[in-house]
């Protein structure tokens, strides 16, 4: 009988233990980095800013808690100092209900010495506070009247 209680405790302790983890483990795959957040930081305060027009939106099969997807987004990145435009890409997750569309236009940023390296404004959810800045860039923000 002392083993029957153990294993009813154990088991609901243990599942409870197992979803918890899983939960980090998920939300760590689709949030930034503080790497990867020093790096958006450095890129938006002293990076060139661009607009960067989606080109291709490709979902690699790899989705995080049932309803974050992870696409490999392509890029046509127009420096607004007028260099020459460039193509590039990266791995980003997106809500179910947030997908991007091909010929969005979102506020880039890249390095002068390494365009690889770039970071876009994504929107996710629209919010009116994204005008200005979508304004200073040149792109018409989906709120716009």
């Amino acid at each position: 009988m002392g083993s029957e209680v153990i294993w009813v405790v154990l088991i609901p302790v243990a599942t409870i233990g197992f979803i918890i983890l899983m939960r980090r483990v998920g939300k760590n795959m689709v949030s930034t980095s503080p790497a990867d957040q020093e790096k958006i930081d450095r890129l938006t305060t002293s990076g060139e800013r661009a607009r960067a027009t989606l080109t291709a939106i490709v979902p690699t099969g790899l989705t995080v808690n049932n309803f974050n997807v992870q696409c490999e987004v392509h890029f046509w990145i127009e420096p607004l100092s007028g260099a020459a435009p460039f193509e590039a890409s990266k791995k980003m997750f997106f809500l179910e209900t947030q997908f991007p569309r091909q010929g969005d236009t979102w506020p880039a940023w890249f390095d002068r010495t390494d365009p690889s390296t770039f970071a876009v404004g994504a929107p996710g959810k629209l919010d009116p506070a994204q005008i200005p800045l979508y304004r200073e860039f040149g792109i018409e923000h989906p709120l716009d009247d």
